[in-house]
């Protein structure tokens, strides 16, 4: 059976087939908007595909915390809202604070709940109890969440893209866009390498790492730079117990979850400026020291994984923002939104922002809860601030 043709014309081009764009297509075809999604590769194949696919709500800042709860809650009911699959497994979190953080420990816990997240304030017995692998002995408290877990990132991006197509939006795999097409301060459609156009009156660009280049001609320049993040995938010794809760190392720069039954996945939380780099491609593989790195800072906070063995990693690069949050509005051209700078966070928060991002483009008008997040805000002096900032030493990613 041939496959299916590019159209000759549409409403709205989403460029990027990660999670963010497989949302926001399926968000807007659920507003019976006429919507091609176009992915230069196949779905999830870049940074969603190497996500560490985290679902938590513990931001210092309102707007994350406010996007990360309703995006948890997709999750939770993503197979009633889609009709398939992303594989949640809910673990629990738990992150600890050393007495000298107390104060600002016991401000981020208050915001959080005022939030209407149901956190829990344990005490390190208590969380030893929780997670009895865990070394306590230098937190004077620990947050608990039940309710955070992981997901399959390839099967939630499968699943966003598979049901904005049961909607009546058309996914095109294998097409790169190689420019938009504009005339008189307006979109007009896109151009397909290979010498292909499509017409559209709207264009939202949500192609991760890609998206400055594909937009550099139609505005500003994009204030993003890319910095290197590295995973560890390390097989638990077989006697460390039930699967780990995800937990965040403030402490040991950590931040580490399950993966399937046996394996623990761990990258680094912080930023390393020294880190940031020009060239954003995946590197499919992660050097030797790294992961003795990786491994010995974790064994610092569950010291049965100092005899984890490791089974594999990979090296990408985040988005980065000054303020560490995405950049979602109008661009250059009438008609042209993008969706960039997650800075780690796009997993866990894409259900909401697609959402609210495909009311905006439907609509024409800015939903609330994407108010903060224009391109202007850092020239203006207005970036993101954490509400009850936690004591860190850099930007945290994942």
């Amino acid at each position: 059976m041939a496959a299916p043709s590019l159209p000759k014309e549409t409403e709205v081009v989403v460029v990027g087939g990660g999670c963010m764009g497989a949302s926001i297509a399926f968000h807007l075809a659920r507003r019976d908007e006429d919507v091609v999604l176009l992915e230069m590769d196949h779905i999830a194949s870049g940074a969603t595909g190497h996500s560490g696919a985290l679902v938590r709500q513990h931001y210092e800042s309102r707007i994350g915390i406010r996007l990360a709860r309703e995006s948890l809650a997709f999750f939770q009911r993503f197979e009633k809202e889609t009709g398939f699959h992303c594989d949640f497994r809910r673990t629990g979190f738990l992150s600890g604070t050393r007495a000298r953080d107390q104060p600002a420990f016991d401000a981020l816990f208050d915001l959080l709940q005022s939030e209407g997240v149901r956190v829990e304030r344990l005490s390190p017995s208590d969380a030893k109890t929780v997670e009895p692998q865990l070394e306590v002995s230098d937190y004077a408290a620990v947050v608990y969440d039940p309710n955070a877990g992981y997901a399959d990132p390839i099967a939630t991006a499968h699943g966003f893209a598979a049901a904005a197509a049961v909607e009546g939006a058309k996914i095109f795999a294998g097409h790169t866009v190689a420019a938009l097409a504009t005339r008189t301060g307006h979109v007009t459609g896109i151009k397909v390498r290979g010498g292909k156009s499509l017409a559209c009156e709207r264009v939202v660009v949500a192609a991760g790492n890609w998206t400055p280049r594909l937009v550099a001609n139609a505005g500003p320049r994009l204030p993003v730079r890319f910095v290197r993040g590295d995973v560890a995938i390390l097989r638990r010794p077989v006697d460390f117990g039930p699967p780990p809760k995800i937990h965040f190392d403030f402490y040991g720069n950590t931040y580490s979850r399950p993966e399937g039954e046996k394996d623990t996945l761990c990258g680094y939380m912080d930023t390393d400026p020294r880190k940031t780099t020009r060239n954003h491609e995946l590197v499919e593989t992660l050097p030797s020291a790294t992961v003795r790195d990786l491994r010995g800072r974790l064994a610092k906070r569950f010291p049965r994984m100092a005899d984890a063995q490791p089974r594999g990693g990979w090296s990408g690069a985040y988005d980065v923002t000054p303020d560490s949050y995405p950049i979602l509005d109008r661009f250059g051209p009438d008609g042209l939104f993008v969706a960039v700078g997650f800075s780690g966070h796009g997993f866990k928060l894409s259900p909401e922002v697609g959402r609210l991002l495909a009311e905006f483009v439907a609509t024409g008008r800015r939903p609330e809860g994407l108010e903060a997040l224009q391109a202007s805000r850092f020239e203006e002096g207005r970036p993101v601030r954490p509400d009850a900032p936690f004591p860190r030493r850099g930007r945290r990613l994942p």
